[in-house]
């Protein structure tokens, strides 16, 4: 849906409604600033416009005023309050979009509890090696864009996003479905971790992390036109959590791997003797070399 505004007493837009709640949360607009977008009859605050009341109207309690001097307070019988502008829900709250950090502790959770999962069935099903199923191979990640895209279009969030109070949302016209997720996963993966090839996740994060600092949205949730979105304050108990969630999982998947250490430490110094010795230093002397095998 596009919404227009009024600034500096010229009409601006079009934009997304992720766009202007990125504008509002940026500080470059009001939620009091005039706004305009089909279906309504005039120009209004972007607090009442049905497509943004949801994310921009807040509640407040009525606070009684003190009786002037004189005279007496006024009785429970008076006028009736003012009606509530109109496309403003009853049940309407407030709430707030997660910081850029908070969004990336909760997919280091998802991986990292995708990863334990992974090689827990590996470790109990005594899967042989395979470079196939390495953490840097993006074919194992595959299930994670399904798994992903599965609990956002039924749940709304996934366990890391839950963990930090995080829950995706679409906005404007349409629903949270299966094939909206997908997208979304998809492009994560691609955009936003460089589908885990080699050093690409590091340079694909850094971009994602200047887009959303710069734009306040980030490429997928234009595209889809979705937004995270929190319900509360971010508690810095739940980050404590978080990290240790994030270190329990690597411990438990090294441990899962043990079984492989030897195969893997081969085939990473059959495409790079420099990390293979540098890997096999950190193994015990009896570990077999690449000549070995």
């Amino acid at each position: 849906m596009d919404i227009y505004w009024i600034a500096d007493k010229k009409k601006c837009g079009p934009a997304t409604v992720p766009d202007v709640l990125s504008l509002v949360q940026m500080g470059e607009l009001s939620p009091d600033t005039r706004g305009w977008h089909a279906g309504c009859e005039r120009w209004m605050p972007l607090r009442e416009l049905p497509a943004l009341a949801d994310f921009l109207q807040e509640r407040e309690e009525p606070v009684a005023e003190e009786p002037e001097p004189g005279l007496p307070p006024v009785p429970a019988e008076g006028p009736e309050a003012e009606p509530r502008p109109v496309g403003v829900p009853e049940n309407a709250v407030k709430v707030y979009l997660p910081s850029p950090a908070a969004r990336l502790l909760a997919r280091f959770v998802d991986m990292a509890l995708y990863m334990a999962l992974v090689f827990g069935v590996v470790y109990a099903r005594q899967i042989p090696f395979t470079s196939m199923l390495l953490p840097s191979s993006p074919l194992v990640w595959m299930g994670f864009v399904l798994l992903e895209a599965g609990l956002l279009s039924y749940l709304g969030t996934t366990p890391g996003k839950a963990l930090l109070g995080i829950h995706v949302r679409c906005v404007g016209e349409g629903s949270m479905t299966f094939g909206r997720s997908l997208s979304r996963s998809c492009l994560v993966f691609i955009g936003g971790v460089g589908m885990m090839v080699s050093l690409l996740p590091l340079f694909m994060m850094g971009y994602s992390w200047w887009t959303l600092r710069s734009r306040g949205i980030t490429m997928w949730d234009a595209r889809c036109s979705t937004l995270p979105l929190m319900f509360r304050p971010l508690a810095p108990l739940r980050m404590f959590v978080a990290v240790a969630v994030i270190f329990g999982c690597f411990n438990v998947t090294s441990l899962c791997m043990q079984p492989w250490l030897d195969d893997m430490v081969v085939a990473i110094e059959q495409e790079s003797p420099e990390a293979g010795r540098w890997m096999r230093s950190m193994l015990p002397q009896d570990a077999p070399s690449a000549e070995e095998k």
